[in-house]
């Protein structure tokens, strides 16, 4: 552990510029991980007060805006668009690595994109 430490170490004196680089990836990413714990800390602390059983009452109403209804909606169109995208990736997919010639342009670019 501590020789891998020395040669990094030493690589990073012999070009200055790739530490420069190391540090200001570390400094992004401890800047995105702070904004993402703040933003997760702040829905949490002001939304939480809010929960109550009213918010999953069954029926909708003005005065009892219900959250149920709407979450079974989206489990009803995410099982629906299953339904019908995951018969379509797998036969792309048997289609692309079984019955596909190999030099096809098409199989190419969907190699590229996925």
């Amino acid at each position: 552990m501590v020789g891998k430490l020395k040669r990094k170490w030493c690589a990073y004196r012999r070009d200055p510029k790739s530490f420069v680089l190391f540090l200001s990836v570390c400094l992004a990413a401890l800047i995105t991980m702070l904004a993402l714990i703040f933003i997760i800390a702040y829905i949490l602390i002001k939304g939480i007060p809010n929960l109550t059983l009213d918010l999953f009452d069954s029926k909708y109403t003005t005065e009892n805006v219900s959250l149920l209804p709407a979450l079974i909606n989206t489990l009803f169109i995410m099982l629906l668009s299953l339904l019908f995208a995951v018969p379509v990736g797998i036969g792309a997919a048997i289609y692309l690595t079984e019955y596909a010639r190999r030099g096809n342009k098409l199989v190419h670019i969907v190699g590229i994109t996925a």
